[in-house]
């Protein structure tokens, strides 16, 4: 991402509340408005990269992982996740959380951006035709990131992705002065309004001749729009428009699978081309190098290492799950090797173990591996969104829906293929509990720690069988961390109302129509 310039930066007005019509920072004193603001297609472009920079929240990434069964507590945890509203690792949860008023502002911050280029855009006078395509290109941008930021707070705040009537956040079609209190729109109005913006995004994309980017994957793309109408069809339950789009994807992105060998540059270096595994992935610099805000420091306190403070692990049940099949690129991946006195220290009887907070240390290593670091200007990795793998996924799940067992198979071995050394022979499904039995398994190995398992365990745990989280013991045995309440079995996922989110306090006492989801 393009380095953002300071006199476009946003201006967080009174209580945390999305109805903001926070004003652009002026040229020169006292001129506050767009007009002034925005000027040219440079002034928007940076608008566009400041949203962009906005939708950076490693909440929706840390937040997922220690309330699922991800991440475990670590070597350095000091009460981390175990108390009090922010007490993820033993199911709490409740409008003073700050993981979902993160969630939820970053989006709506980044939304009041988003619209503003929409509704300002087209009084841009371009100063060539090759300008007119740079404003072009941007106004669809605007309308993949409103998308985008749509189908985020309707994943999490959303009871039932699947029913057009339940209630998701705020529809932000426009810029929401600080003046009005509106109510919650319904699922169908917000997959009304993102496919709409996909859609009118596509419409401008396909007569656009910009000069390309250097890296596709760090912009919002024709590619990004039609992937997440894929992922949106797949969110309702919509498989056979789903599939339609995934394949599009897959066929005609230019994109391929990293095969195992290129993993490492996807997640450790970011040096992957635009072309290689990733649609999209929100750009960090070193200039933004900080520990409030990194993507690894949502775990460690320094580094990915064992000497590097972490206060959340790898759990043991997403190890043990790695290591069932040899030669699984992503255990490298996801587990820091090993070998060094910086790597993971791997219990080879954690069972007898008296003291497993130090004698089995599972260092997470995908956001950034060895080189993250909170150095001043020091690498911090990127903050990946969406990966062509999801594609193959969510294939899957429509050949699953489809009772075609070979489909799914099928879809599962491509992505395998390209994650092993030796690559395994996926099973046939036999049925289609087993079908997406088999693909929540595939998403966790493939996804884990990028944001996506507390969301795929909300929309498909009944479809496949499943009834709650797979933690080992020995993350929160009595015997072991002494933790209780990090049970699984106190959270079963049957009418669990904690798969919506709380709305936001500060959203609560801004606005007096929101309307406070089930059992908060």
């Amino acid at each position: 991402m393009k380095k953002i310039f300071f006199y476009i930066s946003i201006t967080l007005i009174g209580l945390n509340s999305c109805a903001t019509d926070d004003k652009l920072e002026p040229f020169t004193p006292g001129a506050v408005t767009e007009d002034v603001a925005i000027q040219s297609s440079t002034d928007v472009q940076r608008l566009i990269n400041s949203s962009m920079n906005l939708m950076m929240n490693r909440d929706e990434y840390s937040f997922v992982s220690i309330f699922t069964d991800e991440a475990a507590l670590g070597s350095n945890n000091g009460g981390q996740g175990r108390t009090g509203s922010d007490g993820y690792f033993v199911f709490a949860l409740n409008p003073s959380s700050s993981a979902p008023d993160n969630i939820w502002d970053a989006n709506y911050f980044a939304l009041a951006r988003v619209n503003r280029v929409i509704e300002n855009v087209d009084k841009v006078v371009a100063l060539s035709a090759a300008d007119q395509q740079v404003l072009n290109r941007s106004k669809a941008e605007a309308y993949v990131l409103r998308a985008l930021a749509h189908l985020k707070i309707m994943a999490y705040f959303s009871p039932n992705l699947k029913d057009d009537n339940a209630l998701a956040g705020i529809l932000a079609d426009k810029v929401i002065a600080t003046t009005e209190t509106p109510n919650r729109a319904t699922n169908a109005q917000f997959y009304s309004l993102i496919h709409s913006d996909l859609n009118t995004a596509l419409s401008i994309y396909s007569t656009n001749t910009a000069t390309a980017y250097s890296n596709a994957s760090w912009y919002p793309s024709a590619n990004l729009a039609r992937a997440l109408k894929a992922r949106a069809y797949a969110y309702k339950g919509d498989y056979t428009n789903a599939e339609i789009w995934a394949d599009q994807v897959i066929s005609s992105s230019g994109i391929s699978l990293a095969t195992a060998a290129q993993l490492t540059t996807v997640y450790h270096t970011n040096t992957s081309s635009g072309n290689t595994e990733v649609i999209f992935k929100l750009r960090r610099t070193a200039q933004q190098n900080s520990q409030a805000t990194n993507l690894h420091n949502g775990w460690v306190s320094v580094a990915n290492a064992r000497n590097g403070s972490p206060f959340y692990e790898v759990s043991r049940s997403l190890y043990q799950f790695l290591i069932a099949t040899p030669n699984d690129a992503r255990l490298g991946i996801i587990v820091r090797p090993n070998t060094s006195t910086l790597g993971s220290l791997i219990d080879a009887n954690p069972t007898a173990s008296a003291d497993i907070r130090n004698t089995d240390i599972l260092v997470p290593f995908k956001a950034g591996g060895a080189s993250a670091s909170t150095a001043t200007s020091g690498f911090n990795p990127d903050f990946i969104q969406i990966r062509l793998s999801e594609m193959y996924f969510i294939k899957a799940e429509a050949r699953a829906n489809a009772n075609d067992f070979t489909g799914v198979k099928n879809a599962l071995q491509t992505v395998v293929n390209n994650r092993f050394t030796t690559a395994p022979v996926v099973p046939t499904p036999t049925s289609q509990t087993q079908a997406f039995k088999a693909i929540l398994d595939e998403r966790r190995k493939d996804l884990a720690f990028e944001g996506h398992r507390f969301i795929d365990l909300k929309r498909l745990y009944s479809l496949a069988g499943v009834s709650q989280f797979d933690r080992s013991i020995l993350d929160y045995g009595s015997q072991y961390w002494n933790v209780p309440g990090a049970d699984p079995a106190n959270f079963p996922f049957a009418g669990n109302n904690k798969w919506a989110l709380p709305i936001p306090q500060g959203e609560l006492n801004a606005n007096s129509n929101i309307q406070q989801n089930p059992g908060y």
